[in-house]
């Protein structure tokens, strides 16, 4: 999917939406600055050394608000500076669209998004992060993704709402990071219809049923076996076993998983002060996988393979979100399916928490932790390692509103990550200061 149609669609809702109704035109720019020391950057066994980043962070957000449709447009760029390191340095590039429609019947929303990043600010998928790890390097990742859905209002209490997510991952790898399996290339699509039932002011139902692609081609360089041959005269011949050997070349991977979920849901108004959250579905995955291997030799026939396998699991998901005068509380759980750079889905499990309480009009401080459990669901992708892990954070903060314009934010993250196959585990630590600057400029109305 070309990045030049996920931006003109966009354009086009614009052309279709604008009308002569009062418009307020949106422009909000707004920079912040972070410091980072951080004793285990690459989450490594052992590491190494420490890192002090600076990242400077421009941005703006312009669009407009009409009567019946919106439309938001946010530019930022993240310079990631790595003091002693500077093969870290990059500059991450970030652009999000969202339009809104909204009639008496229905809605639109549509979402589109395109990003140049650092693997080391977001890449969590390698089963061992060590010094032969691609992780240890910088690896830009590129994602492009369009997410259009409509709801349509049924009646008073019932709507329907159909979505479709396409999402692409790229990594520009080095030529010495070719036969990498931990930075596969993949693209994920999903169609989804969702059916609301709304029994009361306080209560909802929800039923889900979805449909998802993931596909995740690579290539790696290396010793394939040879089993066939060309004679002399130009036939095939097939080595027997005993004969078959070891010869230089390039296999391709290709892996596709079919996922078909459904589940159920609802959401509860405890009272006006808590909203509880619940959801459990099944589901089936099918998947196929294939290699070719060609030789340097033309000689030596290239030779194939194939596997298929079904699975079935759980999806689930709960929160409950408790508001006091003073601050926050947030507890949720969930299971869901998620595409992964290492050639196969994942399966993730999170247990998270979060908290917050306003000190003052100005001071705040909170809390944030989580424990996520990751793997995979087929072990077709030529890697013999697990994937495996377990991903433990806590992040306590303060912030402090200087002016309405100015935020000064302190926070601490200890962070620890167990790796199954080798039953090891990574420890780190990071302080961050960061200051951010949002000027407040007047609205224009037309």
């Amino acid at each position: 999917m070309k990045i030049k149609t996920d931006f003109l669609l966009p354009a086009a809702l614009v052309l279709f939406t604008g009308n002569s109704y009062a418009l307020e035109l949106l422009f909000e720019p707004d920079f912040s600055f972070k410091e980072r020391y951080d004793d285990n950057l690459r989450m490594q066994i052992k590491p190494k050394r420490t890192n002090l980043i600076s990242t400077l962070s421009p941005g703006v957000l312009f669009g407009y608000l009409a009567d019946d449709n919106e439309l938001k447009t946010r530019f930022k760029w993240n310079e990631l500076i790595y003091h002693g390191d500077s093969a870290l340095d990059f500059s991450e590039k970030l652009v999000n669209v969202n339009h809104m429609f909204r009639s008496e019947l229905f809605k639109t929303d549509l979402t589109a998004g395109y990003s140049e990043e650092s693997s080391i600010n977001n890449q969590l998928d390698p089963a061992q992060i060590n010094e032969l790890g691609g992780i240890q390097i910088l690896v830009p990742r590129t994602t492009k993704s369009v997410a259009p859905s409509i709801t349509y209002n049924l009646n008073e209490t019932n709507a329907l709402q159909l979505g479709y997510n396409y999402v692409d991952v790229a990594y520009d790898r080095q030529a010495s990071l070719a036969s990498n399996r931990y930075y596969s290339d993949y693209s994920n699509q999903q169609f989804s219809a969702t059916l609301t039932h709304v029994y009361s002011e306080r209560l909802s139902f929800n039923l889900t049923g979805a449909y998802s692609e993931f596909d995740s081609p690579s290539e790696q360089r290396g010793l394939g076996l040879v089993q066939r041959v060309l004679a002399p005269n130009g036939a095939s011949v097939t080595l027997r076993p005993e004969f078959q050997f070891g010869a230089p070349g390039n296999t391709h991977f290709s892996q596709i998983q079919r996922t078909l979920f459904y589940q159920l849901g609802l959401q509860y108004a405890l009272c006006e002060q808590t909203q509880l959250s619940l959801t459990a579905g099944i589901r089936n995955i099918n998947s196929d996988f294939n290699s070719r291997t060609t030789f340097d030799d033309p000689s030596f026939l290239p030779t194939e393979s194939s596997q298929s396998s079904s699975t079935s699991g759980n999806v689930y998901s709960a929160s409950l979100i408790r508001n006091f005068e003073r601050g926050n509380l947030s507890l949720s759980a969930s299971q869901q399916l998620n595409p992964a750079s290492t050639g196969t889905q994942q399966q993730t499990t999170l247990f998270s928490a979060s908290a917050r309480y306003n000190l003052t009009d100005r001071w705040n401080t909170g809390i944030n932790a989580s424990y996520q459990m990751s793997e995979s669901v087929t072990n077709f992708n030529g890697n013999n390692a697990s994937n495996n892990r377990t991903y433990t954070t806590l992040t306590p903060n303060i912030q402090w509103r200087w002016t309405p314009e100015i935020n000064l934010d302190l926070s601490y993250s200890y962070r620890q990550q167990q790796y199954e196959s080798t039953n090891q585990t990574a420890i780190g630590n990071s302080v961050q200061l960061q200051f951010s600057y949002q000027p407040q400029i007047n609205r224009q109305v037309k």
